[in-house]
């Protein structure tokens, strides 16, 4: 935002501190730290077979240096900055919901995709990431990014994220290897927009109310009028008699 970086927020610490002491330990430890990594990766048949955890702890574990870099980084420029919005319980609670529906979205796309995603071994923290940068996108659209040396609105992150993601499984691939990172920008922007399950329930019952009261043929008359007798004269009136 501009050229200023936010401070070190605690939730950020926390999230960074224990993601980046994983991803190292998991290659300092040799066999025991690959028994460690097969029980934090996701990977839908695991998760299917009892492995429940998986959706929530495989973004502590990244295998990719310069990914992880990046990602923390991000993590301290954008996550800091919604926390200070947010506080902290908020801002963590919104990371482990968008890797975890964006982890959910992916076992169910398995469920199809036996071959490829089923079996497939999902790290990183890409994905909260995503959510966070959807997140900025939805709720300070008109903020400034530097995105290397160009500065880029905060509401073009998300289509720019979106394209890169799609490119990465185009060009790069395998396509699959990438479903939790594009997931993870639509849980941000769901759980930023204020389409939690909650809200949805709340939204619809509004509806509903608003569809009764409208069956029951509710109509303002003109009261008293401000100027002449009442329900006479030329004066605008009092509309304030719900019939």
């Amino acid at each position: 935002m501009g050229f200023s970086v936010p401070p070190l927020t605690r939730g950020v610490k926390w999230l960074g501190g224990v993601t980046l002491a994983v991803s190292v330990l998991v290659p300092v430890l040799g066999q025991s730290g690959k028994s460690l990594a097969e029980l934090l990766d996701f990977v839908p048949a695991l998760v299917w077979s009892g492995y429940v955890w998986q959706p929530l702890t495989y973004t502590f574990h990244s295998g990719d240096p310069v990914g992880l870099l990046f990602a923390l980084l991000m993590l301290w420029l954008l996550g800091a900055y919604l926390e200070q919005s947010w506080g902290t319980r908020r801002f963590v609670t919104f990371y482990f919901a968008t890797s975890a529906l964006a982890a959910v979205a992916t076992f169910l796309v398995g469920l199809v995709a036996r071959d490829t995603v089923w079996v497939g071994r999902y790290t990183g923290n890409w994905p909260a990431m995503a959510g966070l940068i959807a997140a900025f996108a939805v709720l300070m659209p008109n903020e400034e990014i530097f995105l290397y040396l160009f500065p880029v609105r905060a509401r073009w992150m998300l289509p720019i994220s979106a394209g890169i993601t799609v490119l990465y499984m185009v060009m790069r691939g395998p396509w699959w290897a990438y479903l939790p990172e594009l997931f993870g920008l639509g849980a941000g922007v769901l759980i930023a927009s204020g389409a939690a399950p909650r809200n949805v329930l709340l939204r619809m019952r509004v509806w509903w109310i608003d569809r009764r009261l409208r069956r029951g043929r509710l109509r303002v008359v003109r009261g008293k009028d401000d100027k002449s007798g009442p329900f006479g004269g030329t004066g605008r009136g009092s509309d304030k008699y719900l019939h």
